[in-house]
């Protein structure tokens, strides 16, 4: 906001102008001047900066646009007396020269990247942690991404021109050294916090993607392939925990953009296979792993849930777990339809599967998908001290069945609206698997992914999905 007002009082737009272009440049919903004229945060927009020039970094100061209006409010008290900018209506595009655009862009762009880097460099807050709340909490792009898109020297180009206008602003040579590793790799999104359990160090692993609910895409796939790997080799570590960050999702299941954009049998076969070898890396991990779900599994989400080798749930969630892949389209591609049926039993996956249909806690527990239900607040630690108890002996973690399995008489499943050329595939899947061993299974699943990719129903489902959300039944033409 200041670095906008500061903008327009170097005559390098308009309000309107200057709202549009630093809305584009940084992917803010809504620009500086609209989020104060719908919040009537001028008065707070005015006492903010005084107050973060006392106590923060002198940069930080009323600009004269801001005083003046605030100066006017006060001389006519109430809602009629405040002052609105003229920002673009809604969906409106300003029509702007490039140069002066630029002009703008780069003024908000050092601006904004500044005030990070000054704030990551204060350790005022980790770099993820600051990249995830700015965009959680500012609405706007993840910041470092910007960085590592804008790369070092442009970086410090944009920051070091606005330091010459802006003498006060914050100086580039406190961070400096810093800057070719923020703009070298992305941020991680998967956290480790090792933790004692007695003499045991557990670690504790956090996918942390809460704005798409924790949702697998392969940078994740080969984060978490990447921190098991290293943990493998730790001497230190005893135990692993795996869990997912807040309170709403561990991981909501494979990005559908992700699998919308397969185009072929083989590209679907070959995202199946790579997350098969990741998922099988943590089922023969060396070391206990324990899932701690600390909100619904969807999709890929019980996939990784399942290779880990115990699990343990927040109490009282009506939706813990989910296989909706019929609704998309598709079916299983990470190891559901072989190892569901070998934890829980063939005729309860085979219905859950086939339906879709969501699993509470409870009936997680009671079907022994999960073996404890713990309060939201005690969840990390006690599967940090399950996980502990397990690498000393003192527990046994139960094992899933590797070799085939009997299968029992099945239940009619009411599929309804969902493709009968998707079902045919995951029934497939499900009894074939069920006479092979795990691998073999795994390997036949891989296959099959593959051939649901070629269907014109996964193009309708994905395509339904990303248009219309997942409470929109897909009109699958069963082909």
């Amino acid at each position: 906001g200041a670095a906008a007002a500061l903008a327009v009082e170097e005559g390098l737009g308009t309000t309107r102008e200057v709202d549009d272009a630093a809305r584009k440049v940084l992917g803010l919903g809504i620009g500086p001047f609209t989020a104060m004229n719908l919040t009537g945060g001028n008065p707070i927009a005015h006492e903010g900066f005084g107050e973060m020039h006392r106590r923060l970094h002198r940069w930080f100061r009323v600009p004269r646009l801001l005083e003046e209006a605030v100066r006017k409010e006060a001389a006519s008290p109430g809602r009629t007396g405040r002052h609105v900018w003229e920002v673009p209506a809604r969906g409106e595009t300003v029509p702007l020269p490039d140069n002066r655009r630029r002009a703008i862009e780069e003024r908000i762009l050092a601006a904004f990247c500044g005030l990070v880097c000054w704030t990551a460099a204060e350790r005022a807050l980790s770099v993820p942690d600051l990249d995830m709340a700015c965009h959680l909490a500012l609405a706007v792009g993840h910041p470092f991404g910007l960085m590592r898109r804008l790369g070092a020297e442009r970086l410090r180009r944009l920051l070091g021109g606005y330091r010459e206008r802006e003498p006060d602003f914050f100086d580039p040579a406190g961070f400096e050294e810093h800057l070719e590793r923020w703009t070298a790799r992305p941020v991680p999104r998967v956290s480790r916090r090792d933790t004692s359990v007695g003499e045991a160090v557990v670690a504790v692993l956090t996918i942390r993607r809460p704005e798409v609910l924790g949702a697998l895409d392969e940078d994740l796939f080969a984060e978490l392939e990447a921190g098991f790997r290293e943990l493998e080799t730790e001497a230190g570590v005893a135990a692993v925990v795996l869990t997912g960050f807040g309170i709403k999702a561990f991981v909501s299941g494979a990005d559908v953009r992700m699998l919308a954009a397969i185009r072929s049998a083989e590209a679907g076969e070959r995202l199946s296979r790579r997350s098969h070898l990741v998922l099988d890396r943590i089922a023969a991990f060396p070391k206990p792993v324990v899932c701690a779900l600390n909100g619904m599994a969807v999709g890929g989400g019980n996939e990784l849930a399942m290779a880990c080798h115990a699990r343990i749930a927040r109490a009282g969630l009506p939706l813990l777990v989910m296989q909706p892949e019929p609704n998309l389209g598709i079916l299983p591609g990470a190891g559901a339809t072989q190892r569901l049926p070998r934890l829980i039993g063939l005729a309860p996956a085979w219905e859950i599967l086939r339906s879709a249909r969501p699993v509470s806690a409870d009936e997680a527990l009671r079907l022994g998908l999960v073996s404890e239900l713990v309060p939201g607040g005690e969840l990390r630690g006690r599967a940090a001290r399950i996980a502990a108890a397990a690498a000393s002996g003192e527990r046994t973690l139960p094992g899933i069945e590797t070799g085939p399995i009997p299968v029992p008489e099945l239940p009619e499943v009411e599929i309804g609206h969902r493709s009968r050329a998707v079902d045919r595939l995951i029934r497939e899947a499900v009894l074939e698997g069920a006479r092979l061993d795990l691998s073999a299974g795994l390997r036949l699943e891989s296959r099959l992914f593959g051939r649901v990719c070629a269907l014109e129903d996964m193009r309708i489902g994905t395509r339904n999905f990303v248009e219309h959300g997942p409470r929109s039944p897909a009109p699958f033409v069963h082909r």
